[in-house]
Formats: C-alpha cells, sequence, structure tokens
C-alpha cells in the first residue's frame, strides 16, 4: 500500500474476538477529492478490502453468520467517508451485510490457473487448440529473456504508440514494486526476444504471493508474424510457475477476456463494492464520471 497509494494515504480496520483473536481487517486508500473524502481502491492493485480469517472445522450455517459479523465489524470502524469503493478478493463471497448495509454492488470476473497437483501435458491440453497452434507456430522464432524494468517500460511506451493507444500502467508504480519484490525473488518481468532480430517482441511483469502469482501487466508487439508471442511467454510463465495459483487479474474487455480464457483458466467472480453517502457527490456523479472510478 505505501507503494501503490501515490495521493492519499491507507490504513486497516481490523476484526477481533473476545479472546483477542484476530477475525479479518479491511485494508484501504483514502484520498481527497474536489473537497471529498473517498475511500478508494489504489492504481495497479487489482484486489483489496475486506479479508476474513477463517477458524477450522466450522459448519456452513456458522461460517455465514461469522462472516457476516466479522464484515459488520469492519464497515462499522470505517472513517467518515464521502464515497466507499473496494474491489474485493475472489475468496470474498459472503456479500449479505453490504446488501444490509444498503452498498451497491457489481460482479467482476477473472480466470484462475490451479496448476497444484497438474503436470505440464495436463495444463497444455487445457490450452485452447487454436492457442496451442499460436504457440507452436511461433516458437521456433524467440527466446526468452529476463530483462530489467528501464527496458520492459521503454518498449512498454514504443509498443503502446505504435498500437495507436494510451499506455494503461503506471510507471511509478511499477517501477517501485519491481525495486521492491524483485530482490526478494517476488516480481519477474521476462520477454519473448525475436532470435534473428534481437528484438523485444512481448513482455510480462508478474508479482506473487505465498499461493499466487498475478499477471500485471505486459504487451506484444502489433507484428502479426510475431502475433503468438504473447501467448507463448504466457505459457512458458505457467510453466515455471512455481505458485499454486496463476491469476490473469481478468477483464470485462471482450477481446482480452477470450484471450485469457483460452488458456484454461476456471472462471472466477469477484464483488466490486460502492457506496456513495455524500448526497452533493451522488448528485455530481449522475453527471460526470471520476477517472478513477469504473463501476
Amino acid at each position: 500500500m505505501d507503494i501503490t497509494c501515490l495521493k492519499g494515504d491507507w490504513d486497516v480496520v481490523l476484526s477481533e474476538d473476545g479472546d483477542s483473536n484476530l477475525e479479518g481487517f479491511l485494508v484501504f486508500h483514502t484520498r481527497k477529492y474536489l473537497g471529498f473524502q473517498l475511500i478508494l481502491m489504489p492504481p495497479q492493485t487489482a484486489y483489496g478490502g475486506i479479508h476474513i480469517i477463517y477458524r477450522e472445522k466450522v459448519k456452513s450455517h456458522t461460517i455465514n453468520s461469522f462472516e457476516n459479523n466479522v464484515s459488520q465489524k469492519l464497515l462499522s470502524q470505517l472513517p467518515s467517508n464521502d464515497l466507499y469503493y473496494q474491489q474485493y478478493s475472489t475468496k470474498f463471497t459472503n456479500g449479505l451485510t453490504h446488501v444490509w448495509e444498503k452498498y451497491s454492488s457489481t460482479i467482476r470476473y477473472t480466470y484462475l490457473l490451479h496448476l497444484k497437483d497438474k503436470s505440464q501435458e495436463q495444463l497444455w491440453n487445457q490450452l485452447k487448440t487454436k492457442r496451442r497452434n499460436s504457440i507452436r507456430k511461433v516458437k521456433p522464432l524467440m527466446r526468452f529473456q529476463n530483462i530489467d524494468f528501464n527496458t520492459y517500460w521503454s518498449n512498454c511506451e514504443t509498443t503502446f504508440k505504435a498500437k495507436k493507444q494510451s499506455n494503461p500502467y503506471n510507471k511509478e508504480i511499477l517501477k517501485k514494486l519491481y525495486g521492491h519484490y524483485h530482490p526478494l525473488g517476488k516480481c519477474h518481468i521476462s520477454a519473448c526476444i525475436n532470435i534473428e532480430t534481437n528484438e523485444i517482441t512481448a513482455a510480462t511483469f508478474l508479482i506473487e504471493d505465498i499461493q499466487t502469482t498475478y499477471y500485471l501487466s505486459g504487451y506484444s508487439r502489433p507484428n502479426k508474424n510475431e502475433s503468438g508471442a504473447l501467448s507463448l511467454l504466457l505459457w512458458e510463465n505457467i510453466r515455471t510457475c512455481h505458485t499454486a495459483i496463476f491469476d490473469f487479474e481478468g477483464s470485462m474487455i471482450k477481446p482480452i477476456e477470450q484471450f485469457f480464457r483460452s488458456f484454461g483458466g476456471e472462471l472466477t467472480p469477484h464483488f466490486k463494492v460502492w457506496k456513495v453517502n455524500n448526497p452533493l457527490l451522488r448528485f455530481i456523479l449522475k453527471f460526470k464520471k471520476l477517472p478513477f472510478l469504473d463501476w
């Protein structure tokens, strides 16, 4: 959060039981905008919000009650705000308390590849036939190489400019993430290099925690002869991944969703939750979309 909260600050509220055992926590980013106090998702961050710590061997109805109770305690501790907006992780599945407290929500999707106890052959067979063919076609033309952040970013800028698209990634955040987590072995930047031209054709920026590897950003050159380079690189990332899950971090954009789906991951929903507490801001939002909101 120290890295991603470029504007404003961040905080956390805790839920504890009667014996001071941690039951859950809610990490949130705060900032002011046009005089309004906002609780937001930090940029370049896929998941936030409520995280619940479960007890072992509990009946399902007890679990539901526990989740509702923890969520209520966490939401009640939030500081006064004009807007609350969070995108919860795929592990948070019970939004009943938010409904009762008049929060709005919608569903987003990501694709999760569960890698534990699966052979490379099984993972390869999960790929869509078209994806496997594109990988086979481009593989003889490419080699893999780890690259540093400056090389990654320079080619990223060039690639999006060639596509006549704006760069969707935040340089400052990605650079800080790489600088902090790469020395710890938790952040990896890799590239597909054209063997003949020695040019980068595709690159990926991955970051991981103890369980999951996240595809945080990536790009490929707009060259038809190299159209399978990003597919090849992602397959190499998956093949060599040492966490239990590979998270594509989803997209609601149809062509990107179709691309991610072709790798055989499991379509997985997660909540996007918001509540506008200030009547004036609620009125403004009818006519003006704030640049950092995408509900």
